[in-house]
C-alpha cells in the first residue's frame, strides 16, 4: 500500500475512534427546595450533536464524601461508557451524575434541612428531561449508584417503582440498625451524628424516629409477595445488587439478598472479587451499563 495511503488510513480511523466518544459537561442549576446551587456532571453520547433522536438515560450517583465529579475523576465513567457502546453493549444514552452532597444519603433528612429526594423528583430530573432530548418513558430511564449511592438508587427504584425500569446498585449501603436496649446509651459522635441528622433522635422503640421509613429491609418487608402485572412485567424495575466479597458490606447485602428471595422478588445479586474501592467500581459501571442495555433490548 503507498505510504501516503496509509496515511490517509490511519487518519480516517483516528477521526473515527475520536468521533466515537462522548462529551461530558458541568453544569450548575439554582435549586429552590435546597436553597443552594446544585452541580452535576453530564455524558452525552458520540451522536448527540449531530442528531435529533432521543435518548435513554442514566441517573449515576456517587458515595459519600464524594460529588458529582467523582464517578467521571476516579471511576472514568466516559472511558467506561464509550467503551460499552462501541463494543454495542449498549445503546447511545445520556449519563446524568448528580451532586449528592456530603452524607444526604439521597432522602428528605429529618430536620427538613437537605430536602434531596423532593428536590430530585420535582425539580431535577423535570428540568434535566426537559433541556436534553431524553426519552421521558420509564422504560428509557434507568438509575445506578455505589456506596451511599448504592442505597439512594435501590431507595428511589423501590419507591418511585413507575419511574425506572432498571437498578444497578454497586456495594451499598444498607444501613441496618438494631434497637438500643432498654437504658442502654446510643453511641456517641461517629455515625450516630449522621444518622440523627437522616433520621431524627431515637424512640420509645429504641431506632430513630424516621430509620424505618427509609430502611431498604423495611421497605421490603412491607412489599407483598411477588407478583407479575396483567401483561407479566414485573411490578417494580429490574434489580441488580453487586457487592465484593471483602468488602466490608458484604453482609448487610447479603441480608437483603436473602429477604428478598423470601418475598421471591426477581432480582440479580452478584458477588465477585474485589473491595470497597474504585478498581471494583469502575469494573462494576461496564457491567451495569450491559445490564441496562439487555433491558432495553428486551422491553
Amino acid at each position: 500500500m503507498p505510504k501516503n495511503l496509509i496515511i490517509v488510513v490511519l487518519l480516517f480511523f483516528s477521526s473515527f475512534i475520536f468521533a466515537q466518544k462522548g462529551t461530558l459537561l458541568t453544569e450548575t442549576m439554582k435549586s429552590e427546595i435546597l436553597k443552594r446551587d446544585m452541580s452535576h456532571t453530564v455524558y452525552l453520547p458520540p451522536s448527540y450533536n449531530q442528531s435529533n433522536r432521543t435518548y435513554p438515560v442514566l441517573y449515576l450517583l456517587h458515595g459519600m464524601t464524594d460529588d458529582h465529579t467523582s464517578w467521571v475523576l476516579k471511576g472514568d465513567a466516559g472511558d467506561v461508557t464509550d467503551e460499552a457502546i462501541a463494543a454495542g453493549k449498549i445503546s447511545e444514552l445520556i449519563i446524568i451524575m448528580p451532586d449528592g452532597l456530603f452524607d444526604a444519603f439521597y432522602i428528605n433528612n429529618y430536620d427538613k434541612s437537605i430536602m434531596w429526594e423532593d428536590y430530585f423528583h420535582k425539580e431535577f430530573i423535570p428540568a434535566i428531561e426537559k433541556k436534553y432530548r431524553i426519552a421521558t418513558n420509564k422504560k428509557f430511564r434507568s438509575i445506578a449508584g455505589l456506596s451511599m449511592g448504592g442505597y439512594g438508587s435501590t431507595y428511589h427504584a423501590l419507591k418511585y417503582k413507575d419511574k425506572f425500569s432498571s437498578c444497578y446498585a454497586m456495594s451499598a449501603a444498607y444501613i441496618e440498625l438494631e434497637p438500643l436496649k432498654k437504658g442502654e446509651e446510643p453511641p456517641a459522635g461517629g455515625f450516630e451524628n449522621v444518622y440523627l441528622k437522616l433520621w431524627g433522635p431515637r424512640d420509645t422503640s429504641g431506632l430513630h424516629v424516621n430509620y424505618k421509613k427509609h430502611s431498604i429491609y423495611e421497605m421490603v418487608k412491607a412489599m407483598p409477595e411477588f407478583k407479575t402485572t396483567m401483561f407479566g412485567a414485573p411490578a417494580f424495575p429490574r434489580l441488580t445488587i453487586d457487592c465484593g466479597d471483602d468488602d466490608f458490606l458484604i453482609k448487610q447485602n447479603t441480608n437483603l439478598f436473602h429477604l428478598m428471595r423470601e418475598k421471591k422478588i426477581p432480582f440479580e445479586f452478584l458477588v465477585r472479587d474485589g473491595e470497597h474501592n474504585w478498581p471494583y467500581w469502575r469494573h462494576s459501571l461496564g457491567l451495569a451499563l450491559a445490564y441496562i442495555g439487555e433491558g432495553l433490548r428486551n422491553n
